[in-house]
């Protein structure tokens, strides 16, 4: 078997099959959601891609509320990809916010965090003033999943439960590709970033997801990763998700 470059090996589409029609669909399933359940929107920040889309389900809060931040290798995409997934939610009574952040070339990887944390915070005061909030979910995609590792550890809002979804969480593999090309990071910048390396024991209850079409590069990080959650005594489970791949794995969830 030929050894993946380093490009391949960080390259989910190289893995999908028919991947700009899955986003497609998901593009056009939270549109048609946002016009049958039309969400609060909120602003936080300076930058007009820091704001959230959160729905609320019909009836009496408080309610259980999923906050998801987006994929897209810190480059592309916005809130509104991961509309789509409060279709599920609100079916069982939870709410859901999808935050966005400013991306690179414009905001370096801690802009984004910052953001991300202040996402998080506005989504929970917000769905306290319209019912309240009874428990708080966080998950990411992706590039969204380093991000909300980094928004769980800060503890600014308490979080009951973490899902990380086709995660890297080891950065530095990715300053020889051509994810680092708009990010610019030195080896040093990101291991700083990596929750691989980061504060582990005040997580909460984890589930890491990984698609069985993830590149072999990302079921290895998805692998790493978990063992050292264990290893910190963080209640955590590994999901590997049949027939999909990073970019439908979310429908799968």
């Amino acid at each position: 078997m030929t050894e993946l470059t380093p490009d391949l090996a960080y390259s989910p589409s190289h893995f999908a099959s028919e991947f700009e029609s899955t986003l497609t669909r998901q593009a056009d399933a939270g549109r048609t959601l946002r016009d049958l359940h039309p969400p609060i929107t909120v602003a936080y920040g300076d930058h007009p891609a820091a704001c959230l889309n959160l729905f609320i389900p019909p009836g009496e809060g408080p309610w259980p509320l999923m906050v998801f931040i987006h994929g897209g290798y810190w480059q592309e995409l916005d809130h509104t990809a991961t509309d789509f997934l409060a279709e599920r939610y609100l079916a069982r009574g939870m709410a859901f916010a999808s935050i966005g952040y400013g991306l690179a070339p414009t905001h370096t990887i801690e802009n984004m965090i910052t953001q991300c944390i202040q996402g998080l915070e506005a989504a929970y005061h917000a769905l306290a003033e319209s019912g309240g909030v009874w428990s708080i979910t966080l998950g990411g995609h992706s590039a969204g999943a380093q991000l909300a590792y980094w928004v769980a550890v800060s503890g600014r809002v308490p979080i009951d439960k973490l899902v990380l979804v086709s995660g890297v969480y080891d950065l530095t593999p990715l300053v020889e590709t051509y994810v680092n090309a708009p990010l610019k990071l030195t080896k040093a910048q990101a291991r700083a970033l990596s929750p691989q390396f980061g504060e582990l024991t005040a997580l909460p209850t984890c589930q890491i997801v990984v698609a069985e079409n993830d590149p072999p590069a990302f079921h290895q990080q998805g692998h790493n990763f978990i063992a050292l959650l264990r290893a910190a005594n963080v209640q955590a489970e590994l999901i590997e998700l049949p027939g999909c791949d990073h970019f439908d794995v979310l429908e799968y969830l």
